[in-house]
């Protein structure tokens, strides 16, 4: 009795916990830059003229990528950040294939790197290739297959 107690407390808990993410998937989040045909295309910055989105990720598209990541239920995306893997500031999309589920737990820690990467971008001391490049090394070096 007890042992398929145990059994059965077990399957709950690793159900519960398919949704648990740790970092971006390469397979399901390689990244994506905007460019001009971009439906949230709202101009060029900087001084390489980087193409920029407006934040613009709904609903649907947070399910889509909550579904993706293992299932996680909307009662738990409080816990995470639909973040863009290339952040929105070097030139990244709102298409999906740039967005994951970040933990806020972790989402300070690549906001630092984020903002390091735009004033170096605006400052002209950094191209956009070098800040995807950054971003990738930083969650290689987290242990995260970006590559």
């Amino acid at each position: 009795m007890l042992k398929s107690m145990l059994v059965v407390f077990v399957l709950s808990l690793s159900s519960q916990m398919s949704w648990a993410v740790t970092g971006p998937d390469s397979r399901l989040t390689p990244g994506k830059v905007c460019t001009s045909t971009d439906p949230d295309f709202a101009g060029f910055d900087y001084p390489e003229q980087i193409a920029r989105c407006t934040r613009n990720v709904s609903r649907a598209e947070k399910a889509q990528v909550a579904q993706e990541y293992g299932g996680i239920p909307e009662s738990r995306w409080s816990l995470y950040e639909f973040d863009h893997l290339i952040p929105l500031c070097a030139g990244g999309s709102n298409n999906i294939s740039n967005i994951w589920p970040q933990p806020i737990s972790e989402a300070h820690d690549k906001d630092k790197l984020e903002n390091e990467i735009c004033i170096a971008l605006k400052a002209g001391k950094m191209k956009q290739v070098q800040a995807v490049k950054r971003v990738h090394d930083w969650f290689l070096k987290l242990g995260f297959g970006q590559d």
